[in-house]
């Protein structure tokens, strides 16, 4: 009862990553990451509310994700049914998700991005022109994670 519990309550944090992480590319991207210029860049992540994003709502999906996928980690190791195969690879999945985005966006976004006062045009706009092209590769693997997960929960 509690693997199913932890897939589950997994499965919704992926869910609402995939949701929010759609947001970002489709609504609020276009809002700042053209012409980007070290003076109105931040006025440009606040309007487009990705300001909100960082400190709202990322704080509370990521940090849950992570969390949770190492408990499904752990359940899975122990758990002897169907769904275990599909369960360990979802968990894994986010996991590596999570280590990609603590170590590479989340750093980029706060030490470069959202202070680009002290950073020239040209290596702005190509940094954040690389950060917000890598960003949707994050949506595809959590779409992997989140259908593994709905394999893993049909199989229990």
């Amino acid at each position: 009862m509690i693997t199913i519990t932890a897939t589950v309550m997994l499965f919704l944090t992926v869910t609402l990553g995939l949701g929010g992480g759609l947001y970002e590319i489709l609504v609020i991207y276009p809002g700042w990451k053209q012409n980007v210029a070290p003076l109105t860049l931040r006025e440009k992540l606040h309007t487009s509310g990705q300001m909100l994003a960082i400190k709202r709502y990322w704080p509370i999906v990521s940090p849950a994700q992570v969390l949770l996928s190492v408990v499904n980690i752990v359940l899975a190791l122990n758990y002897k049914g169907e769904a275990r195969p599909w369960l360990m690879a979802a968990a894994v999945t986010v996991f590596v998700d999570r280590v990609i985005t603590f170590s590479y966006f989340i750093p980029v976004m706060t030490r470069v991005i959202m202070q680009p006062e002290n950073i020239e045009a040209p290596r702005l706009q190509k940094t954040v022109d690389r950060w917000t092209m890598l960003s949707p590769i994050r949506i595809v693997i959590g779409l992997l994670a989140w259908i593994m997960l709905v394999v893993a929960l049909m199989k229990f």
